[in-house]
């Protein structure tokens, strides 16, 4: 077993309500679904491009677990890491500090699993806090989008924060506010 990201990831409180507005599960499950992913991509692309040659070298019978095969295709002498690079950075517009840590111990991975990120990815670290922040900066892109017609739309209001951070704030501090989780709740009891 490896630990992964073990440094941990901190998000600012805007940031957390802007997530929650939209996910139906936490931010460390989501970077565990995300992560997942990563996985599932790396096997599947390692097995596609190098399993027909690993068996060709074999002399009986082939194992089908993926803990005994990636080890033993990484170790051959035709296999070439991929290095997938992590796109460039989003910028995460953030007026508050990030201090809310979502995954403070990192993730546990299998060591195969490990061996399979390490050769798709340049960085796998990276590229998971990557789709963290990536997600982070849809989520309050989209929230700012949805919510400033209401905004438009409402008599009372003579000014709309200009900050994302800010804004969000205002929004999910309203009596009326709910977040996804809460909206869906309540339409499907009616």
């Amino acid at each position: 077993m490896k630990k992964l990201n073990v440094k941990g990831f901190k998000i600012s409180n805007a940031d957390r309500k802007a997530l929650d507005h939209y996910l139906l599960i936490t931010p460390k499950q989501w970077a565990q679904d995300a992560l997942k992913g990563m996985i599932n991509k790396a096997i599947k692309t390692i097995m596609k491009d190098y399993f027909q040659i690993y068996k060709l070298k074999q002399t009986d019978t082939v194992s089908a677990e993926y803990s005994v095969v990636i080890p033993a295709i990484i170790a051959m002498a035709e296999f070439k890491p991929y290095q997938s690079s992590t796109p460039p950075s989003v910028s995460v517009e953030r007026k508050e500090p990030a201090n809310n840590e979502i995954w403070p111990e990192g993730f546990d991975v299998e060591d195969y699993e490990y061996a399979a990120l390490k050769a798709y990815y340049e960085d796998p670290e990276k590229m998971l806090e990557w789709f963290m922040e990536n997600k982070i900066f849809q989520r309050k892109k989209a929230f700012v989008k949805e919510m400033e017609p209401i905004l438009f739309t409402d008599p009372t209001v003579k000014t709309i924060p200009a900050k994302q951070d800010d804004f969000i704030n205002v929004m999910t501090s309203k009596p009326n506010y709910k977040n996804r989780k809460t909206s869906d709740s309540e339409r499907i009891l009616k």
